[in-house]
C-alpha cells in the first residue's frame, strides 16, 4: 500500500528483448524494473538518499500494489 493513498503513474516501454521496461515515481523516488507483461504489473526498486532500498510490487492483474522500504 501506497502511503497517504497516493496514486502512482508506471509508463512501460518495449525493449529489444520484448520485455517492458517499467518507470514510476513515488515521493520523487525515481524506481524501474522490467516485466514480461504489457499492462504495467511488475516489480519496480529504487534507492533512496539514505541508501535505503524501496520496492513497488503490482500484482499481476493490478488488484494490489505493495511499496516496501527496507
Amino acid at each position: 500500500d501506497l502511503p497517504g493513498e497516493m496514486k502512482v503513474l508506471v509508463s512501460k516501454e518495449k525493449d529489444k528483448d520484448g520485455k517492458y521496461s517499467l518507470m514510476a515515481t513515488v515521493d520523487r523516488l525515481e524506481l524501474k524494473g522490467t516485466s514480461d507483461k504489457n499492462n504495467g504489473s511488475g516489480t519496480l526498486e529504487g534507492e533512496k538518499t539514505d541508501k535505503s532500498k524501496a520496492k513497488l510490487t503490482i500484482a499481476n492483474d493490478l488488484s494490489q500494489t505493495k511499496f516496501e522500504i527496507f
